[in-house]
């Protein structure tokens, strides 16, 4: 079901993008792959304020079977998870970049260290939707987490 719903989501923002004049610049990878390292950065800092930071206000995050809907939402989120995530590594997949908007689907890599200390491996792939806010600089306007598993050593 859920996988039924990024790919829906995916679909809807995919076709108003189509409907919407925009110049489309297929590849720009350079600034994706800045904004991607940016972003993972701000979460193996360790910092819940500075992972949340990337979020727009109304910014939605779909995360297992959970939905996170706006700061004071996302910011908890983020301080349940920021302080036990290490080594995030975020690879692009496919994106599309139009003139205010981001949106692509990638492979993600991180260590989940709880209280005992043992680093666990995790693996999974999800959805970003970027969109360049008024003062110009990018902000996440959706995530969608499809798949997390532990990998096995």
């Amino acid at each position: 079901m859920r996988k039924t719903m990024s790919f829906l989501l995916l679909g809807l923002l995919l076709s108003v993008m189509s409907c919407a004049p925009k110049t489309v610049v297929v590849n720009n990878n350079a600034l994706i792959d800045s904004l991607l390292a940016e972003f993972a950065a701000a979460w193996n800092s360790g910092n819940p304020e500075t992972a949340a930071n990337f979020y727009a206000e109304d910014a939605i995050i779909i995360f297992q079977d959970n939905t996170y809907s706006g700061r004071d939402s996302i910011l908890a989120f983020c301080k349940n998870v920021a302080p036990f995530m290490k080594n995030v590594k975020i690879n692009r997949g496919t994106y599309a970049v139009a003139d205010d908007i981001i949106t692509g689907v990638g492979m993600y890599s991180l260590e989940w260290v709880g209280e005992d200390q043992i680093p666990y491996p995790i693996r999974g792939s999800g959805t970003l939707h970027w969109q360049k806010s008024a003062d110009n600089t990018w902000k996440l306007i959706m995530q969608v987490n499809q798949q997390a598993n532990v990998v096995k050593k």
